[in-house]
């Protein structure tokens, strides 16, 4: 084999490997997002990195000293949250957000907090109308 060829096999192999860890490391990281009743259904989930998607349901925010607390739905079960960051400006209670973070002992501590946009758009009517 000459140099040139040698060259090439070296490169291929190499570039082969690369492409390998990339998309090794890119779907490696991607989470699902659970629902209330599969996160507690799930008993291997507890006290591992969890995404956990739901309705913030109407009346259970607190904001404590040190955290804020609420619940989330999915229609068939709810969770406690204890959220320790800074909440985001469009989060409210009836939305629908995606949290991660970890469950253990009943309650779901996030860590990161973003909330849905709505699937569709719908203006606000103006007075009068």
């Amino acid at each position: 084999m000459s140099k040139r060829q040698r060259r090439v096999v070296v490169g291929g192999v190499t570039l082969i490997i690369l492409l390998s860890i990339l998309i090794f490391v890119t779907f490696s990281g991607s989470q699902v997002a659970k629902k209330p009743s599969e996160l507690k259904s799930d008993k291997s989930l507890i006290g591992k990195p969890v995404r956990l998607n739901g309705k913030v349901v109407k009346g259970s925010f607190k904001s404590l000293k040190d955290h804020y607390e609420f619940e989330v739905t999915d229609g068939r079960s709810q969770i406690k949250i204890h959220y320790s960051g800074v909440l985001p400006n469009s989060f409210d209670e009836g939305r629908e957000i995606i949290a991660d973070g970890v469950y253990q002992r009943g309650v779901f501590k996030a860590e990161n907090l973003l909330v849905k946009c709505p699937s569709k758009y719908v203006p606000k009517l103006e007075k009068g109308k």
